[in-house]
């Protein structure tokens, strides 16, 4: 029998990592000897990273400077951000107006014309196309009568521009607008050429507001179903394009103020076969076309009636919020849904008007404008109207005057009736229900007739508003842009409002949006056309745009920027994860991006404080104030790398919208500008080997080069007396560059070596020692400064280059540029959560090479900041001013490893134990219990976790480490979809495929555990998955348990049963408390557990 003696040490006097040993057999591990090692090796490091960063001499540096530190006020900061988001958003809001104005006009004036194909022709934003010639654009014009062409008719044909790709991602053209129409409606019909007709003179307002907005996408969507654009582009897809703009969130919250909708869907027997399918579809579409302003509930009925969502935690026999999340619920349960019995109108009437009265109760002390309430009742059939119900129930009488009473509708009824062969009288009842209720009536014949009819209600509901021409003006909630590129774009079937998305191969993010809209009505003075709904007309506002009225420079390490909505929703936040980029996922957006509310991405540490949901609601009501939560945080996407922070909310409403945008500032890293009132010299500059933030210094004055005008730019800034100059952050650089000038000499110095004589005995004895001293070989040193200064040192080899040449440079800047601007980046991040004189630890693995066991790849980085002191109203506070990063090679820190744990002290005796002996594993780990160094290479970034969980607990135990549950909501799973098809036929075989597809299940979910476990470590992964990770979603297999899964999920999402569903996790991080506690009580027999040598 073996047994197994575990022997775990942390300790983060000057370094923090964790050494942490295992040894099998009977060998006897006395645990002074791994803190022996532990103290020894960080010693080491410690002397070897401050020699080769310079750190200490720029400390010095730092002493005895002169220098101003400035106090930046969130809170005034915050009104002041607002206000300039404010106006920008004013500017197109003016836009949308006019858009509307110009369009009411213009269909006031006009008079139809019967157009044909054959006498009107229009932009077709389907048939514009940059044709393409082995990668070059070329256009018609240019082709001769040999070249084949593929495209349109040319005399259509509408140049698209290069130039202008940098505000739109696309080629445009400013010298029209483009329409799209939906697939479902002939692109000839005389109805839709008559409405593209009265709507082309509004290319001269598109073009006027252009003026204002460099990067907006104008738009009117009609009621007629097409969309008209500016500026014009091609419209590209992949597959059926089922893009229709009157289902989109900026059309139907313009069109109609938010509704309270009851679905009433019969299921009794006679509702079978192709009837129940129409029913459903058509249920599903009613729900697409809500937004997060309406609320709804579904309720099937025969005998009894019921509520489809059954978890009686969201509906609890009321009114929900149509977000996604909740559609897709209700959705869900929708397809469960079976025929069944007789149905009893009278019950299911007086259950739908219990919940919208509960919701809404009747206002009997004042006229309605227009109802909000609506009940949709779709069924197949009536046997009477059931006017007693609505007499009850609907139906209520106002005053008007002293002497004069008006009926109105409580709720408006619209009815659709189900099927083509229906009787006359079942037709007629459905038919009078919707009329006498101020509704409307649709026959659904068809799936066809589905898409036609369904979304119409909203003009419906839109009418009263029309008639008395009140005009409100919508802001959206946040989406993505249309129409974008084919090579780096496509079309997502998936999503709950059909839409197009981008699928950028390699940025990292797509291209959110924003809108405002407004409803166009007839303004005609006659009874019969007053009032109808023409369309929607607005503004597409880039998000990135809004968000450059951000003084991220003023923020500091760990700082950010919210923007929420009046609903608690994130437009933006440097934690929403509206895209899904994972290899088993594909390029799609998440599912419920337009639904992340701020509580899911702000979690506070102590679950029952209340300072985060007070800024919600302070938020939510547009107020103005600040608020102090500590709160816990993660870098990048992996949740297990989490940090506590201390940070101030500093809050303001951005006025006449619906929004408002939070500053956040970390409590310990603090919001000032350190700066000296000198000059920026010249000769300060080393510019192949430095990096300058592109922060704005003044009017849009940026980072640029040559270096000499930057230097320029930042001179001038420091005299100027314009008050929209940032002087201070102008100073901050010149101070930071100044600064750390010396730097690059100190590493040169290290990387040097000594030349010595043969017979100069005590230089070569210097030498020697000087090189016993270098244990760690480092391929890179970087510093980077509070105000965004950047310098490093390549010590693989760097080329001397010509400083003054900006050509030279570009090649190796262009790999630097991915640390700007220094603050935002995550070695400088890691310095400034963790403690003064602490070098913080990580590796990273090239990507293409992460299952290699080739160690070349992977580098080790410690990152280390410098503090000064600033008084500030009698208190003292550490400023973090700039942090060293070092780039070692892994292969020198696991020999520095294994040499310090070859010998001990004389009071310890070691000889048989030692991190290369066969019988010992040794690791190194992060703060968050990550692998830094292993002997096998390829754990090292894993998850201390996965590895050996028990082991982990037991540091937890002796206060090494404390567990952090985070939760994830935002986290995509594996779903087993069990739901049936959709074929009559296959209901009989429904048995024999739930059988087969759960076989299948089982067999996936084995094959995923041993694809990325072995057999050996089966119990760990148990025992870990169980422990550390649960999720509240049934049937769902957490994505990120599976970090190597390209080939692997392609091949499992391949298989019809199994989707990516969003789903909610609580994962359990770990922090290391810095403690010198050892544990070595942890004995196993290794039958039943397995930590002996991997």
């Amino acid at each position: 029998m073996q047994w197994t003696l575990s022997v775990v040490i942390a300790t983060t006097v000057v370094y923090l990592f964790t050494i942490v040993g295992f040894t099998q057999s009977f060998l006897e591990l006395n645990p002074a000897i791994v803190e022996f090692w532990a103290t020894s090796l960080g010693q080491q490091i410690d002397r070897q990273c401050k020699n080769a960063s310079g750190i200490k001499v720029i400390e010095k540096k730092y002493k005895e400077a002169t220098y101003t530190t400035h106090y930046i006020n969130g809170k005034t900061l915050s009104v002041e951000v607002a206000k300039k988001i404010e106006s920008y958003l004013q500017v197109r809001l003016e836009a949308a107006i006019e858009i509307k104005k110009k369009a009411q006009e213009l269909f006031l004036n006009y008079s139809s014309e019967n157009h044909t194909c054959d006498d009107f022709t229009y932009y077709d934003s389907k048939d514009i196309t940059i044709y393409k010639d082995r990668g070059n654009l070329i256009f018609p014009e240019d082709l001769d009568e040999n070249s084949t062409y593929n495209g349109p008719n040319l005399e259509l044909y509408l140049p698209l521009y290069e130039e202008w790709r940098e505000h739109f991602q696309i080629p445009v053209s400013l010298n029209a607008s483009a329409i799209h129409v939906p697939t479902n409606i002939y692109k000839c019909a005389p109805f839709l050429l008559d409405n593209i007709s009265w709507t082309g003179k509004l290319d001269e307002v598109f073009s006027k507001n252009q003026g204002n907005m460099k990067s907006a996408w104008q738009f009117f969507a009609s009621s007629a179903g097409f969309l008209r654009f500016y500026p014009a582009s091609a419209w590209y897809n992949e597959g059926m394009d089922m893009f229709d703009a009157r289902l989109t969130e900026w059309y139907t919250s313009a069109a109609a103020p938010p509704k309270n909708i009851i679905i009433l869907l019969d299921n009794s027997g006679s509702m079978t076969g192709l009837r129940m399918e129409i029913a459903k579809t058509t249920v599903k579409k009613i729900m697409e076309s809500l937004n997060e302003n309406d609320f709804f509930n579904l309720i099937t009925f025969n005998n009894d009636s019921r509520f489809v969502d059954c978890d009686c935690q969201h509906s609890n026999g009321s009114l929900i919020q149509a977000t996604s999340k909740n559609i897709r619920r209700v959705t869900k349960s929708l397809m469960e849904v079976q025929s069944i019995q007789i149905a009893n109108f009278t019950k299911a009437f007086q259950l739908a008007f219990d919940v919208l009265q509960k919701h809404s109760p009747i206002n009997r002390s004042r006229i309605n404008l227009g109802s909000n309430n609506a009940i949709m009742l779709i069924t197949d059939g009536a046997s009477e109207t059931y006017v007693e119900v609505f007499d009850s129930y609907n139906w209520y009488n106002v005053t008007v005057d002293k002497d004069q009473t008006a009926q109105l509708r409580y709720a408006r009824i619209f009815s659709y009736l189900i099927g083509q062969e229906v009787t006359l009288a079942n037709k007629n009842h459905v038919k009078w229900m919707g009329c006498a209720n101020k509704g409307y009536f649709y026959h659904i014949g068809t799936m066809a007739d589905v898409h036609d009819y369904v979304q119409d209600y909203v003009r419906v509901m839109a009418r009263p508003l029309a008639v008395h021409n009140i005009s409100h003006n919508s802001w959206s909630g946040v989406h993505l842009n249309i129409p974008l590129p084919k090579e780096n774009f496509g079309f997502n079937t998936n999503s709950r409002t059909t839409e197009w998305i981008r699928l950028p191969s390699t940025a990292t993010k797509p291209v959110l949006s924003i809108s405002v809209s407004t409803p166009v009505y007839d303004q005609r003075d006659d009874e019969i056309n007053n009032g109808n709904l023409l369309g929607v007309a607005g503004v597409h506002i880039n998000l990135d745009e809004i968000l450059a009225f951000i003084p991220r420079s003023k923020l500091g390490a760990l700082g950010y920027a919210f923007i929420i909505n009046n609903n608690g929703f994130v437009l933006s936040h440097p934690d929403l994860k509206p895209w899904n980029f994972s290899s088993f996922g594909g390029n799609t957006p998440m599912n419920d991006y337009k639904n992340v509310d701020i509580l899911f991405l702000e979690q506070e540490y102590n679950s029952s404080d209340e300072q985060l949901p007070q800024l919600r609601r302070a938020m939510i009501n547009g107020e103005t104030g600040h608020v102090q939560a500590t709160v816990k945080k993660f870098y990048g996407q992996q949740l297990h790398r989490v940090y506590i922070q201390t940070q101030n909310y500093y809050y303001a409403p951005i006025l006449n919208t619906p929004y408002s945008i939070a500053l956040v500032i970390a409590e310990h890293t603090n919001n000032h500008y350190i700066y000296q009132t000198k000059s920026l010299d010249p000769q300060s500059f080393l510019w192949c080997s430095m990096v300058i933030a592109d922060w704005d210094y003044c009017n849009n004055q940026r980072k640029t080069t040559p270096f000499f005008k930057f230097v320029d730019i930042i001179n001038n800034v420091l005299k100027s007396s314009d008050p929209l100059c940032n002087k201070n952050l102008a100073a901050s650089v010149a101070f930071d560059v100044n600064i750390t000038r010396g730097v690059h000499a100190i590493w040169n110095d290290y990387n040097k070596e000594i030349s010595c004589s043969p017979n100069n005995q005590t230089c070569r004895i210097r030498r020697l020692i000087a090189n016993s001293q270098k244990n760690l070989d480092f391929n890179m040193a970087m510093v980077g400064t509070r105000a965004g200064v950047t310098r490093f040192q390549d010590f693989n080899g760097q080329a001397e280059l010509d400083q003054s040449n900006d050509e030279s440079c570009l090649s190796l800047q262009k790999l630097i540029d991915l640390f700007t601007p220094s603050i935002d980046t995550e070695y400088y991040k890691k310095a400034a959560v963790n403690r003064k004189n602490v070098w913080a630890f990580s590796s990273t693995i090239h990507p293409d090479f992460e299952d290699t066991l080739n160690t070349s790849y992977i580098s080790v980085a410690a990152s280390r900041g410098i503090y000064i002191q600033e008084h500030h109203r009698n208190s003292k506070k550490d400023i973090l001013a700039s942090v060293f990063t070092l780039h070692m090679k892994y292969d020198s820190l696991f020999r520095m490893l294994n040499a310090t744990t070859s010998f001990c002290s004389a009071s310890l005796d070691c000889s048989s134990i030692y991190c290369h002996n066969d019988s010992v594993d040794c690791y190194l780990l992060d703060e968050n219990g990550f692998v830094v160094v292993a002997d096998d290479p390829l754990l090292v970034g894993k998850f201390f976790g996965y590895i050996d969980y028990q082991v982990l607990l037991d540091m937890r135990k002796k206060g090494m480490f404390k567990e952090v549950p985070i939760t994830d909501y935002q986290a995509v799973c594996i779903a087993c979809d069990m739901s049936s098809e959709n074929s009559s036929a296959s209901s009989i075989l429904n048995p024999f495929i739930y059988m087969v597809k759960l076989l299948m299940w089982h067999i996936t979910q084995i094959t995923l555990s041993l694809t990325q476990f072995s057999l050996v470590n089966l119990w760990h992964y148990i025992y870990y998955a169980t422990g550390l990770m649960t999720s509240s979603v049934s049937d769902l297999t957490y994505a990120g348990l599976y970090p190597n899964d390209t080939l692997l999920y392609q091949q499992v999402l391949s298989q019809k049963f199994l989707t990516l569903s969003p789903c909610q996790q609580s994962i359990k991080s770990f922090i290391s408390l810095g403690s010198r506690n050892i544990t070595n009580n942890h004995v196993s027999n290794c039958s039943e557990c397995s930590y002996s040598k991997r």
